[in-house]
């Protein structure tokens, strides 16, 4: 999730005013090539809003959401949940977990996986009979996930991934441009990854292809 961005001076003393800074990462046989750098221009336009609590008293800590199909999967860290409900924020129903979620991919439709970072453990959850079918102990402690080609890819520690099968073997690692990687989705062959700072687009084995600089911008991920 994104905080509001408001536009600042860049560090080089460039206007970034509701742009960012993209930065083509230069080949290892080529690193002493300058980056090529593209002002992108940012529009927002809120769409929907839903309002997904129970009542007003209460405050929860969304960390990751999802949608399949017309329904909308949410995390919700402070009340231990996941908060589930229609695209129109109708028919809002909750499955309760015993530790706080972090981030959640879908497997496939009902089927979703949710990282519990503190307990270092995926859990496999069918929101449609509201069951727990399969829990994953990770090797440390995890962050973001992302499901792609029957595998999970987990963010371990903030600074590596592990591409898991199913049943909770590591195939192999992918390292990552930051040691602070907090959340990543997989399309296809390329892997997108975030922390405070920056957006990075990597291949599958690992290598940088470009960089999002948010500059004086701050994203919030938790």
């Amino acid at each position: 999730m994104l905080n509001k961005v408001q536009g600042s001076k860049d560090t080089k003393g460039g206007r970034v005013s509701q742009h960012g800074t993209v930065e083509n990462e230069p080949n290892k046989e080529i690193q002493d090539q300058t980056s090529v750098k593209t002002n992108l221009p940012v529009s927002v336009t809120l769409r929907q809003q839903l309002n997904i609590k129970n009542s007003k008293n209460e405050n929860p800590i969304i960390r990751s959401c999802i949608k399949t199909g017309n329904t909308l999967v949410f995390t919700d860290f402070h009340y231990k949940r996941l908060i589930i409900c229609n695209s129109d924020g109708t028919d809002i129903h909750h499955i309760p977990l015993s530790y706080k979620p972090r981030n959640i991919t879908e497997l496939e439709s009902n089927t979703v996986a949710v990282s519990y970072s503190i307990v270092s453990t995926i859990l496999i959850i069918n929101i449609s009979t509201r069951s727990i079918t399969s829990t994953i102990n990770t090797r440390g402690i995890c962050y973001g996930i992302s499901y792609n080609d029957n595998n999970m890819y987990v963010v371990i520690y903030r600074s590596i991934i592990h591409v898991i099968d199913l049943t909770g073997k590591v195939i192999r690692t992918i390292p990552l441009p930051s040691d602070d990687i907090r959340d990543i989705t997989v399309d296809r062959d390329r892997l997108v990854c975030i922390d405070t700072t920056s957006i990075y687009c990597c291949s599958l084995d690992g290598k940088l292809m470009w960089k999002f600089k948010m500059g004086n911008f701050k994203i919030y991920v938790v």
